[in-house]
């Protein structure tokens, strides 16, 4: 586990359980209040009959699933999402990884969220497959600050360099958003901007869940990127996650696969591995971490670094 910097308790309005993993692909987890069940009861079998049908039909279903089982007060709910740049093999992996991790970090909990690089698996106690609340979003930045190494002239005080970083962002998700919501069955769009020499080549993704509509979809993201000046100015990459929907940026390369839209000028380069892992160099473990509970949630914890590594 890697060590956290300092950071204050700005707000602290719930008890939801958030802890870093050393697994490798696992980024984090979040265990549930709505209560816990016991070895052998109704709503333990239902969760390994649950959990079961979720791993082996996401992999039938291009990587998402959600159902239903049992009644109340027994009756459980999940669903699972590979990112959709994976194949079947890894997709499965991930969600089997997923299924047996969940237990034992979260051990009886009738709710629990974990996410990795390529998975993600929710269940719950309570009814949330029909809502479009992106429940558990979790904020995670590069830990490498832009520099003028990366960005010709860059300086932290000059608001004109920053604000242009910031806008070629923006406008990489205006079109990879785009994409996800509208052209894509998956809602998944990748993409790469490079628009002038000052600026570095930057990488994006969007994704939804697929049984969100178009404009479902697009709503969601926006909220996303809307925030995101807020916590990644400064940064080379960021990454917002959330159950529903999510978005990541970084200056090199980490979807595999040409990406779907293309802004600028770009290079001829080969598709990374989407299974190999970037070095902590490049990626790690974010020094601060937030937690909410919805776009418009009323609780939520979060996690404001006082330095950073």
């Amino acid at each position: 586990m890697q060590n956290i910097t300092p950071c204050l308790f700005a707000l602290f309005l719930t008890n939801l359980c958030l802890h870093l993993s050393s697994a490798a692909d696992e980024l984090y987890y979040v265990c549930g209040t709505t209560g816990n069940y016991t070895v052998n009861s109704t709503y333990s079998s239902n969760l390994k009959t649950l959990t079961s049908s979720l791993s082996t039909e996401a992999v039938a279903e291009q990587g998402f699933y959600e159902n239903t089982i049992g009644t109340a007060p027994d009756q459980i709910s999940g669903l699972v999402l590979c990112r959709g740049d994976v194949n079947s093999s890894i997709c499965g992996d991930c969600l089997l990884q997923s299924i047996q991790d969940v237990m034992n970090v979260c051990p009886y909990a009738k709710e629990a969220t974990i996410y990795y690089d390529f998975c993600l698996l929710r269940y719950s106690n309570q009814q949330f497959l029909n809502s479009t609340d992106n429940l558990n979003q979790i904020i995670m930045y590069n830990t490498q600050n832009v520099t003028s190494s990366v960005i010709s002239g860059w300086d932290p005080s000059n608001n004109t360099v920053k604000n242009n970083f910031n806008t070629m962002v923006n406008t990489l998700f205006t079109s990879v958003s785009d994409h996800a919501a509208y052209n894509s069955r998956k809602r998944f769009g990748t993409g790469v901007i490079n628009i002038t020499a000052s600026l570095p080549v930057t990488y994006g993704l969007s994704q939804c869940t697929p049984d969100f509509s178009n404009n479902t979809c697009r709503a969601c993201l926006q909220d996303l990127i809307d925030e995101m000046p807020k916590y990644f100015s400064g940064h080379q990459g960021g990454r917002i996650l959330g159950v529903r929907c999510s978005v990541r940026y970084e200056i090199y390369t980490f979807f595999s696969g040409n990406p779907d839209e293309q802004i600028g000028t770009i290079s001829e380069t080969t598709p990374p591995d989407s299974t190999s892992s970037p070095s902590k160099g490049e990626y790690s473990t974010p020094d601060c971490l937030c937690i909410i509970t919805g776009i418009f949630a009323e609780k939520y914890v979060i996690l404001i670094p006082l330095l950073l590594a």
